[in-house]
């Protein structure tokens, strides 16, 4: 008798915690409305955030820049580049002129409104890289101190050097050069 209760009891808890998971799962980020997305927007304005793995210094690196700069031809980029010494390998970049924002407990995810792409590296081309589904997810969007970035690519179509900070990164927040 008191193992069917220790299952019953096992079974609930299992249910409870793949109810909850479903529910996690299955409950996408809402938009936000119109002022709250100029909020955001006016967070991320005219700042750049680049991260590289292993290091800047390595040999073999992996390097992502996020650009919020507002021009004619972009506000949102996701830069890209795999590089070995001074050379690099593969270079591509993801952008649009704007961006829907979602928004799930602390986390903002912006999703690119009609983005365009063009690579530099192996081989030039524009609009060869596919980007549906590609967002970029903020955490402590108003504490620069602990802002932190996730690259979302659900169907793994980005190229080289992706898959890389699909987990939350922090990115160096950079000065813009033209």
């Amino acid at each position: 008798m008191s193992k069917i209760k220790v299952t019953v009891n096992t079974l609930s808890v299992f249910l409870i915690i793949v109810s909850i998971f479903l529910v996690s799962c299955s409950n996408p980020l809402e938009l936000v409305d119109s002022e709250e997305k100029e909020k955001v927007k006016s967070e991320l304005n005219d700042r750049s955030f680049r991260q590289f793995a292993p290091s800047k210094g390595a040999v073999k690196r992996k390097g992502v820049i996020l650009d919020f700069f507002d021009s004619e031809e972009r506000t949102i980029s996701l830069w890209a580049q795999y590089a070995e010494g001074d050379t690099a390998i593969q270079e591509w970049e993801v952008f649009a002129t704007d961006y829907r924002v979602g928004k799930g407990g602390s986390e903002y995810r912006l999703y690119f409104d009609s983005p365009n792409s063009h690579q530099n590296l192996p081989n030039k081309c524009d609009n060869c890289i596919e980007t549906e589904g590609i967002s970029i997810s903020i955490r402590n969007l108003f504490d620069s101190d602990k802002i932190e970035f996730r690259v979302n690519d659900p169907d793994d179509s980005l190229p080289s050097p992706f898959p890389v900070f699909t987990s939350w990164t922090r990115f160096s927040e950079d000065e813009y050069f033209d």
